[in-house]
Formats: structure tokens, sequence, C-alpha cells
């Protein structure tokens, strides 16, 4: 069947029409989820301090993300063979290790949503059994600083040596003052002083 030049004219316009209207409605609804979306942040931020107007309604992710620039380190001798000791420290300060993220991921869409928030930030591990450990991950801070911990365990003939790394966006939390009373309390939970 072959199609004339109107009725070929009106098809093509019936087409474009749908796209256009399309296009419309397209828009309106956009418009309409942003609205319910603006409504309910509105909603669920009462009390909060948020500052939605700069970015049209929805809550900023990041305004000005601290950059964890600074670091204190410390190198301790731990009379703790390296398994025993990274056991400890891994149960004390629920350090997680590769095997848990593997199995969370192998559990589809709400697996992979706890890595993702377990593994941002200053997440390592590193399990070499017999040899060497690593484990970090973010430490516990005030808002808007970002704090974060490295501790690494070697063998070192029958006991340990023991490197703990603490990065912060805050240069107030890399002092002695801060992170002295840490360093000791990681040191004592290796050697099982602290259980």
């Amino acid at each position: 069947m072959v199609m004339g030049k109107s009725n070929f004219c009106h098809a093509a316009g019936v087409v474009l029409s749908a796209v256009l209207l399309g296009g419309c409605a397209s828009s309106d609804v956009a418009e309409l989820n942003k609205k319910v979306s603006d409504m309910s942040y509105g909603l669920l931020s009462l009390g909060k301090k948020a500052d939605s107007h700069e970015s049209g309604g929805l809550p900023a992710m990041s305004k000005n993300s601290p950059v964890i620039d600074k670091k204190t380190a410390r190198e301790l001798e731990v009379p703790v063979d390296v398994d025993t000791a990274a056991a400890r420290v891994k149960r004390y300060y629920n350090f997680t290790s590769s095997d848990v993220i593997n199995t969370l991921n192998s559990q589809g869409l709400e697996g992979k949503v706890k890595v993702a928030a377990i593994t941002q930030g200053g997440y390592a591990w590193d399990a070499q059994p017999g040899a060497y450990y690593k484990m970090g991950r973010d430490w516990g801070a005030d808002e808007g600083i970002e704090d974060n911990i490295l501790i690494e365990l070697e063998k070192n003939g029958a006991g340990s040596r023991m490197y703990i790394t603490f990065r912060s966006s805050e240069a107030s939390h890399v002092t002695e003052a801060y992170t002295g009373k840490l360093f000791a309390e990681v040191k004592q939970v290796a050697e099982g002083k602290i259980r």
C-alpha cells in the first residue's frame, strides 16, 4: 500500500504532536516530582539546620567537603603474635574484613548499599595471616570533621610491630593531646589488656 503525500503529512503531524506533548508532559512530571521531593525533604528535615535555597530546594550533598590532609602516626612494639594482636584489634574496634564485604556484595542491592556505607572514607583491609594485617575505617568525629584511622600490624619475631596512622581534616585532632590516649588504648587492646 502506497501512502499519499497528504496521509504522510498527517501521520508526521500526529507523531510530531505526540512527541511535543510528551515533552511537555515529562517536563510537567519532572517539575511535580521536584516539588514533591522538596516538600518531603522539608518535612523530613524539620528542626534541622539546612540551607536549601542555594541548591534549588534540595540539600547540598557537601558544601565544604573537609579535606583529610593532617596526620599523625605512631610505631609500637607489641609482645603478642601478629594474628592474635590483629584479631583483638579487629574485634574491639569493629573493623570489617574483606570476607564480610564479599558476602554483603553477593546479597543484592541491600548488601551493596551496606558495602558502600562501610567502604566510604577510610576503609582498608588486607590480611596475610602469620605475617601482616592492615585495617582502616572512618573514626567518630565532630560534625563537619573527617577523621580516619589506619592500623598495620606486621610479624616481628615472636611479637608484632604496629603502625597506627590517624588522619583528620582538623589540625587539633592530630595532636598528642587528642590521639595519645587512643594510641595507648590500641596497644593495650592488641596486648589483651583491654577487651
